[in-house]
């Protein structure tokens, strides 16, 4: 590996820790930031919505941009744009500037993360699954450890605005760190043919690249709406306290399996299509109202089956189309954005129908259409090594 490389992993490592640290601070206030500015129950979504609209927009600009003028400096930018829009939300007063600050943080956010995956892809062209796994254990680690720090601030008598303007020197750090990233000139990826045209014109026509675009979407869609339905399962038989234990658990459950996904990587195909099985049949079991203390291991299972999934699709499109990392990794951020927006939106309607337990087969059969899609790619993926 080549001191550019080295040095870029190291970068990436922190950068995604800090990702998910401050995301998950943002998530722990957003009750908090609803009840400041007087929202009520059918404004409380629109912290939520403005964020992952911001999250929708940004990537599939940024990636096509990467790939044609360097991807460096639009990961300067977007660590910027995250990090301007942390500091408007600590300041704000008023609705406005809190959706403004946002919708920053969103575009930000996950134009930032779309442009770091396409450049593990230019710098490790031959174990990018592998630091994939890894950057994103870090992030999970992150998202883990947020929360404690604004519960530890909140007992110290600090309030929401606080704890986002220590959000904002916490955050600050990536911003020297994306300075510190190699040019892009010393990427190992090729040479990308002159054109006109987008490039993403040419990947949405490729079956390939579709079948990775829509897993992304069902998959997101699935993890996001079974992390937010572990508190309400255990809240419809009386047990809210082993909600909490549950929902941390699968958190802890996707940092153990993403780390495993980074050692076995040359596996990724079959880690693909075991977790895919796996997490649905844990999803399906969890139907069957077993005991509580199952329902909690279950979850935990969810989590370490489910935890590979996200980067090494991301890393497996990005690898099959590395010669457009940016495009490819941009619009699969995109993916990411559409499942985090539309298909839980699905589930509040379903559980209202029909209970929480039976709502999740709808999380059930999104799995195993993706692995119907993934069987069908894999036929014709050759896995590098």
């Amino acid at each position: 590996m080549s001191f550019p490389a080295k040095r870029f992993n190291t970068i990436c490592f922190i950068c995604m820790f800090l990702l998910g640290f401050s995301f998950a601070i943002y998530q722990s206030l957003i009750q908090d930031i609803n009840l400041f500015l007087g929202f009520d129950g059918a404004q409380s979504g629109l912290l939520v919505a403005v964020f992952f609209v911001g999250a929708l927009v940004s990537p599939g600009i940024t990636g096509e941009l990467g790939d044609r003028i360097g991807k460096r400096m639009l990961s300067i930018l977007s660590g910027g744009a995250m990090l301007f829009g942390i500091a408007i939300v600590s300041q704000a007063r008023d609705a406005a500037l809190v959706i403004a600050g946002i919708f920053l943080m969103g575009a930000g956010y996950n134009a930032l993360l779309g442009l770091l995956y396409a450049k593990i892809i230019d710098y490790n062209p031959h174990t990018a699954r592998r630091i994939a796994n890894f950057s994103s254990s870090t992030f999970c680690l992150g998202a883990v450890l947020g929360p404690l720090l604004s519960l530890a601030i909140r007992s110290m008598g600090g309030n929401w605005q606080r704890i986002m303007l220590i959000n904002v020197f916490l955050f600050f750090p990536i911003i020297l760190l994306l300075l510190w990233i190699p040019s892009d000139k010393q990427t190992a990826s090729t040479n990308k043919p002159a054109r006109n045209r987008a490039y993403s014109l040419d990947l949405i026509k490729d079956v390939r690249f579709l079948i990775f675009f829509f897993s992304i979407i069902l998959y997101v869609g699935a993890e996001v709406a079974l992390s937010f339905s572990v508190i309400s399962y255990f809240a419809a038989v009386s047990l809210p306290a082993l909600g909490e234990i549950a929902l941390s658990l699968f958190w802890a459950g996707m940092i153990v399996g993403r780390f495993l996904a980074g050692v076995f990587y040359k596996q990724s195909g079959r880690i693909i299509i075991l977790c895919l099985t796996a997490s649905a049949v844990f999803s399906l079991l969890l139907q069957l109202a077993p005991p509580p203390l199952v329902s909690v291991a279950l979850f935990c299972l969810i989590g370490l089956s489910m935890s590979a999934l996200w980067p090494l699709l991301m890393a497996l499109c990005t690898q099959t189309f590395s010669q457009f990392s940016g495009t490819a990794s941009g619009l699969m951020a995109v993916g990411s954005s559409l499942g985090g927006i539309f298909l839980p939106a699905l589930m509040g309607p379903l559980t209202n129908l029909f209970g929480v337990r039976r709502s999740i087969a709808f999380t059930t059969a999104s799995l195993a259409l993706v692995l119907v899609f993934n069987l069908r790619n894999r036929k014709n993926h050759q896995e590098t090594t």
